[in-house]
């Protein structure tokens, strides 16, 4: 798992990571990809450049951008990703609840507070959707909801993954298809894309622009289907 921990004081910061190590002792089944940063600021630049993350473990109170503003922009990019506050104060807490925070920890916390807050949100990330794919350089398991679209490029399948990573697959597209049509934001779109209409920007004439600016053909015959059901899943999406 992709986690983040940021907190502009580094005794706070180094407190964190000891409360993070005792943790993945207690719990040596998981695996944390791990990020240290000392401002908001710089959270923002790295997940801008492409960076993604499952866990946040986020100080509040910083300078320029605070932890909840960060969160805020994050959330945004990453809508499943779990974010842990943590704070001296309470004073944060509607914000955080706001947020769909899934934790809020007051400074100093307890290992035992701490593991409870990690294992809600470990959780979190392990009953999101995941599948395991053949790929042309080995396996790789990829989050469902990070998948933008899939492209057949003659003998194989291109991925396009949310934080721009390209991944090819020995499958073909039909067989992709089966894999992943019972998840009502994918359909196909001629012969040779399925596409995830979360990430669909917009559709204009015989075209669909995806996350990046990346414009996929809609087939003549088929436009009116793909824009009707384009239409039913912004619907049903807005009235969540």
């Amino acid at each position: 798992m992709r986690l983040v921990i940021c907190d502009d004081i580094p005794k706070e910061l180094e407190m964190i990571r000891e409360a993070l190590d005792a943790y993945t002792e207690k719990c040596p089944e998981y695996h944390f990809v791990i990020d240290e940063y000392s401002t908001a600021a710089d959270v923002l630049s790295a997940v801008e450049k492409g960076k993604t993350y499952d866990i946040a473990l986020l100080d509040i109170c910083m300078p320029s951008v605070s932890g909840t503003d960060a969160a805020e922009e994050m959330l945004a990019k990453s809508p499943e990703m779990s974010v842990i506050f943590l704070t001296t104060s309470n004073e944060y807490a509607v914000t955080a609840f706001a947020l769909n925070a899934t934790h809020y920890l007051l400074k100093p916390f307890s290992q035992e507070q701490f593991n409870a807050a990690l294992d809600r949100a470990v959780k979190k990330t392990e009953d999101q959707d995941f599948l395991s794919l053949a790929c042309v350089d080995g396996m790789y398991r990829v989050r469902i909801s990070e998948i933008v679209f899939i492209e057949s490029q003659s003998h194989y399948q291109q991925c396009r993954l949310f934080f721009g990573e390209m991944i090819r697959l020995r499958m073909k597209l039909s067989q992709m298809f089966e894999e992943i049509q019972k998840y009502p934001e994918f359909i196909r779109v001629g012969a040779s894309y399925i596409v995830n209409l979360a990430f669909v920007r917009r559709i204009s004439g015989n075209s669909m622009e995806m996350q990046g600016g990346v414009p996929i053909p809609i087939p003549r015959r088929s436009s009116e289907k793909v824009k009707k059901t384009y239409m039913e899943f912004c619907r049903k999406e807005v009235l969540k």
